[in-house]
């Protein structure tokens, strides 16, 4: 880097050495067998009476050590998926090849085309763990929309957003905070 005039110049080297493709973690929880059960532990705590006695074990207490094995549970099924944007022309090409929908095709038509596109783009993208488009077919076959649609969007976003130096208020808050103090 060479400084010229108070201006930081850079060599096209100093910039690759500076570039790199933007990451992301999804987490999901893929035990949603267990999101029912949780919200019966739930209504189930919010009309417990309390002990009558102070020898009496409380009912109240004895759901919530039910409801925190549940969110243990449902913690120990999720999973983090890594994703890696892929380099821009690979993306730019891989976008301009995404289906659409033609004027007199019925949603049962298009849905397959636009499933494996999509697919792709999450095989191509996520990184840890490893997927082919089947397996990633499989997986959605588990999964329940929501799940489904978090996924796929957030590989959508990170390979076409933006990419900019982001402020974080609170830290910000809070350094400026202890400095004054």
């Amino acid at each position: 880097m060479a400084r010229g005039g108070g201006v930081v110049t850079r060599t096209f080297d100093d910039i690759k050495k500076l570039a790199s493709r933007p990451t992301d973690v999804v987490s999901l929880c893929l035990a949603g067998e267990l999101v029912e059960e949780h919200a019966r532990l739930e209504r189930a705590l919010a009309s417990a009476l309390p002990a009558t006695s102070v020898g009496e074990a409380s009912p109240k207490r004895a759901i919530a050590e039910q409801i925190l094995a549940v969110q243990e549970q449902m913690a120990e099924a999720t999973v983090d998926f890594h994703l890696r944007a892929l380099p821009a022309r690979q993306w730019n090409l891989f976008w301009i090849g995404r289906p659409e929908r033609g004027e007199d095709e019925t949603a049962e038509d298009y849905e397959p085309r636009l499933f494996t596109w999509q697919a792709e783009m999450v095989s191509r993208t996520c990184v840890e763990p490893e997927m082919t488009v089947e397996q990633v077919g499989d997986l959605v076959d588990l999964l329940h929309a929501y799940s489904w649609t978090v996924l796929a969007t957030r590989v959508t976003v990170l390979n076409m957003g933006e990419v900019d130096v982001p402020n974080s208020e609170a830290a910000s808050a809070l350094i400026g905070n202890s400095e004054q103090t």
